[in-house]
């Protein structure tokens, strides 16, 4: 809010029009607004945390006038972005979802065609059963009040889907559940993900505690407890040789061969995240982030996400492309219009992913991998599987360009897999 409207009726749309300028035709974007500013909000704000407005009638005034500024060009809109989490919404679920009514309205008001996404889940949970995450319950239950409770003021659910990648069908089907208890046909997407994370790896869950005071930090705006987080980041990278390698290779100047692991790491698991999302149901999803300032290697965030980035810039523009962005790449090789995705689950087999993808036109492709560490797994030699083949023939490439080996007979495809997926094109 602050970004576009730093005083009350007197905009600045520099930085809407320049993402304006960018879009190509059929290009498709998501807006979401911060609901924070140093005039209009409850505690004031440039970023974070976000509050709620002050006074609805300026929230809605100020929603109305950068939707209608957009001349219909962006089709989704979002309020704020993981509200169960207080460094990113400072007020509690009732006022949360009073302003995603006056959202919904100002939205539709400017254009009837828009579509309202709900601010997104940050998806850490697990399902019933497993490991359950501190914060887990408060935030199943913020969401699920908002949407029993505002089910009529939002058209998409977000739900965010970092952390382990093998439990998002599961995640999926629990908000599945929630969203079919309304009675509507509400989608899911997911706006945000990324992987594998820092604290995806035992090694650094003692860590914990920096990001934990980080969190209240910034939700209590305790810039003395802010600027000391950066002695254990100090720490971190003058041992950086004695910490595990699963926790250097996050760090910035890590040794080459950690760096290329971790690339290798991130470029499997954006096609496997996308697989098991979009098997799942998941209709869109959005990768965090295309950019991410580094110069700061005590910055938490760096150490978080520094690595994340697919670009670079030079001399104000995106130049430099990271390791990861073959990965969507080949994803829109093999994937260039689907029309669904399913797994083929193959009993005694639970370690075997395996997945028909189908194109609007007819054509089918096929993906598969061998669910390992994915730190350590690239290190075991491929494993050999017999599936059942409908087809004359395949030919298969993995991730990275290699052509394996893939035999067929008697109606039977002989491949070897192992923890890189698996493009396997059909021979008829």
């Amino acid at each position: 809010w602050q970004q576009i409207e730093p005083e009350k009726g007197k905009y600045q749309w520099g930085a809407v029009d320049t993402f304006l300028t960018q879009m190509q035709p059929g290009d498709q974007a998501l807006f979401a607004i911060f609901s924070s500013s140093l005039w209009a909000t409850k505690k004031a704000s440039v970023t974070l945390p976000p509050t709620p407005a002050k006074s609805m009638d300026d929230y809605y005034d100020f929603i109305f006038s950068l939707v209608k500024h957009c001349e219909g060009k962006i089709k989704y809109w979002q309020n704020d972005c993981e509200p169960n989490n207080p460094v990113y919404w400072g007020g509690t679920v009732d006022e949360f979802i009073s302003e995603l009514k006056v959202f919904y309205k100002a939205v539709k008001d400017a254009d009837p065609s828009a579509k309202v996404v709900i601010g997104g889940y940050d998806g850490l949970f697990n399902p019933p059963g497993m490991f359950e995450y501190p914060t887990q319950k408060a935030g199943l239950a913020f969401f699920e009040k908002a949407i029993k409770e505002a089910s009529d003021y939002f058209d998409i659910f977000d739900l965010r889907l970092y952390a382990d990648p093998y439990t998002i069908p599961g995640r999926v089907d629990y908000f599945k559940e929630k969203l079919a208890a309304t009675g509507k046909d509400i989608p899911i997407i997911c706006t945000e993900y990324n992987g594998p994370a820092f604290f995806e790896f035992q090694q650094n869950m003692k860590y914990v505690a920096i990001v934990q005071n980080w969190s209240a930090s910034v939700a209590s705006g305790d810039t003395t407890l802010y600027n000391s987080l950066k002695n254990p980041l100090a720490a971190m990278y003058d041992t950086i040789q004695s910490l595990a390698p699963q926790t250097q290779m996050f760090m910035m100047g890590c040794s080459r061969a950690l760096n290329d692991k971790y690339y290798r790491m991130q470029t499997r698991d954006i096609v496997m995240r996308n697989i098991l999302a979009l098997s799942a149901g998941v209709q869109k999803t959005w990768y965090w982030d295309l950019y991410h300032e580094t110069n700061d290697t005590l910055d938490l965030m760096t150490l978080m996400y520094g690595k994340n980035k697919l670009m670079d810039f030079n001399n104000g523009k995106l130049s430099k492309q990271y390791p990861q962005v073959e990965a969507f790449k080949k994803l829109v090789k093999y994937f260039p219009d689907i029309k669904s995705v399913r797994r083929i689950i193959i009993p005694g087999k639970e370690n075997l992913y395996y997945f028909e993808e189908s194109e609007k036109n007819g054509t089918k492709t096929f993906v598969a991998w061998e669910r390992r560490d994915s730190f350590s797994g690239e290190d075991s030699p491929a494993t050999a599987y017999t599936l059942t083949w409908q087809f004359k023939g395949a030919k298969a490439t993995d991730l990275f360009g290699k052509d394996i080996p893939a035999e067929v007979k008697d109606g039977k495809l002989q491949i070897s897999l192992s923890l890189t997926p698996v493009f396997i094109k059909v021979n008829n």
